[in-house]
């Protein structure tokens, strides 16, 4: 088979907008052998007619999905099963067909999955469905064996992404690359800066033993290809980003990797470069606090989870009271805004340790507490819990995964009662939203953001709940 033109998806949700950094990626790697065109479904409705005209016109012989667990998949099952009646090779790729390959592959709309990381996945699969290559590596694929059709899955890749020899993010072939940077001003630029993580809490995909094997060890890039993709970005777009949101799931990673960072900001020649980051409290001081202060961090995202003990030490993350305290006080008082994330309803959970958060959220300093309800996520360690405690049902199919995950519905696998978790879990966030809502006013005012401080009193957000 002759491979000329491939279309990459982003399947996305219709509610939010968000660049295909991963899709941006894999194109950068095969462009200059195919004809790459990418497609971002996210913020907008999944619509019959359009997929079949965009599929018409570009006529690709392959199409990619990226696809995570949740409400996801259903969209990316009308994508598939409209492309497959064009004759077209489906692919998925992204969190869920790493984590369940085999179930994802089984349905009849899907010809093969990449697993884990899928720059060098992808190109094997390419070079398989041309026939110049038996065994990829890092996927799984459907084969005819004597007449029956088999699933094989594949070792992972024997070599993983480098970032210093990954070329950027192909933006340039975004279709309407400002529709993610509306504003005049104070646009947020996000920067993919590293891979895997080096911790494996229970409730997180990163603990996956699939995620483990195909996605490898953890990475992360040198300050100065986020700057360097911050100006081809800006380059490219009408108006001005002045913003670089670079949390992901760790990166403030240790005092000399933040001064390297800091350093870089500082060197980029721009005034004003704002930035974010996340990492946890036991990585960091107040000689890093006042680094990253001082060099125009705005923003810091870590993850507190859980006020038990036990539960702490279920997930290797032990957030010690007090220093936590005094660290999180130390970094409002530089002027930092700090978001603390908090998990209701882990498995196991009793109503007393339930009671441990409430007190680290009460006494922690935090301009935003981010309290999500614990939603399973397939292949996890919480989720083998939650299996062997028969606190839900897993689904047999592909299908029944759309109710999973982050953005999946409310459902209650500890051990305490649906009416005080889920009361406790709503009345405590309609406060501390409440709190948080000043609080970025606040923040955008301090930092001159007077469009998003009006628009905010319009549209706020809830971090709680996303349908």
């Amino acid at each position: 088979m002759k491979i000329n033109k491939i279309l990459l998806i982003e399947v996305g949700t219709k509610l939010s907008i968000f660049p295909p950094l991963g899709l941006m990626c894999i194109a950068s790697v095969i462009r200059d052998k195919y004809k790459i065109i990418i497609k971002d479904y996210s913020g907008k409705k999944i619509d019959e007619q359009s997929v079949k005209r965009d599929i018409e016109k570009i006529n690709p012989e392959i199409i990619g999905l990226h696809v995570l667990t949740g409400p996801h998949i259903p969209r990316a099952l009308i994508i598939s099963k409209i492309a497959k009646k064009f004759g077209k090779i489906v692919i998925w790729g992204g969190p869920h067909p790493t984590v369940l390959p085999e179930q994802t592959i089984k349905n009849e709309y899907i010809d093969a999955v990449v697993i884990g990381e899928g720059e060098y996945a992808f190109q094997d699969l390419l070079k398989y469905f041309e026939g110049k290559l038996k065994k990829p590596l890092g996927c799984g694929i459907k084969e005819k064996v004597r007449g029956e059709e088999k699933i094989k899955i594949m070792l992972p890749q024997k070599k993983f992404v480098d970032f210093k020899k990954l070329p950027l993010p192909s933006w340039d072939l975004l279709e309407n690359i400002n529709r993610y940077f509306p504003e005049k001003r104070h646009n947020v630029l996000p920067l993919s800066t590293t891979r895997s993580c080096i911790y494996k809490c229970g409730f997180c995909h990163n603990s996956n033993e699939n995620v483990k094997r195909y996605l490898g060890h953890y990475r992360i890039a040198e300050p100065q290809r986020g700057i360097k993709e911050y100006k081809f970005v800006q380059s490219l777009i009408k108006n001005k980003i002045d913003y670089l949101d670079v949390g992901e799931d760790l990166h403030l990673i240790s005092y000399d990797y933040a001064k390297k960072f800091c350093e870089a900001i500082e060197k980029s020649g721009e005034k004003n470069l704002m930035w974010n980051t996340s990492t946890r409290y036991e990585m960091i001081n107040k000689k890093i606090i006042d680094l990253i202060a001082a060099y125009n961090c705005k923003r810091v995202l870590l993850g507190i989870e859980s006020g038990s003990k036990r539960l702490q030490e279920l997930n290797g993350k032990i957030v010690e009271f007090n220093r936590t305290k005094k660290l999180a006080k130390y970094m409002r008082k530089k002027k930092l805004f700090v978001t603390n994330a908090y998990i209701f309803g882990h498995p196991t959970e009793t109503a007393e340790e339930l009671k441990m958060s409430l007190k680290y959220i009460k006494e922690v300093p935090a301009d935003e507490n981010l309290i999500q309800l614990y939603r399973p996520m397939p292949g996890t360690p919480y989720f083998k819990i939650c299996q062997e405690s028969k606190k839900l049902k897993v689904p047999k199919k592909l299908e029944g995964w759309k109710g999973f995950g982050i953005l999946g519905h409310d459902v209650n696998v500890s051990k305490i009662s649906d009416k005080f978790l889920f009361s406790t879990f709503y009345k405590t966030n309609a406060w501390q939203q409440t709190k948080y809502i000043f609080n970025l006013q606040r923040y955008y005012l301090q930092n001159n953001f007077y469009i998003k401080f009006f628009k905010n009193i319009i549209d706020n957000r809830f971090t709680f709940k996303l349908n």
